[in-house]
């Protein structure tokens, strides 16, 4: 498997996580946990658009025959 596709399979699967945690953050009984939940999901949401851009960024550099780390 290319290394591009695992980049955007994580982007997608925190996607996903960010949105188990916030709504697991939403049924919880107090209030302390509920705000971790959501500051924990709010956390994660913030990887998906680092993930994709590199997956871009390593696609474009798989596509062109280059060295993923050294260009």
């Amino acid at each position: 498997m290319k290394l591009s596709n695992i980049m955007y399979i994580l982007g997608f699967a925190s996607i996903l996580a960010s949105a188990a945690n916030f709504v697991s953050g939403n049924t919880k009984s107090t209030s302390k946990e509920e705000s971790e939940k959501e500051r924990d999901a709010l956390f994660v949401g913030f990887w998906p658009p680092t993930f994709f851009i590199l997956g871009k960024i390593i696609e474009d550099r798989e596509n062109a025959g280059k060295n993923i780390i050294t260009g």
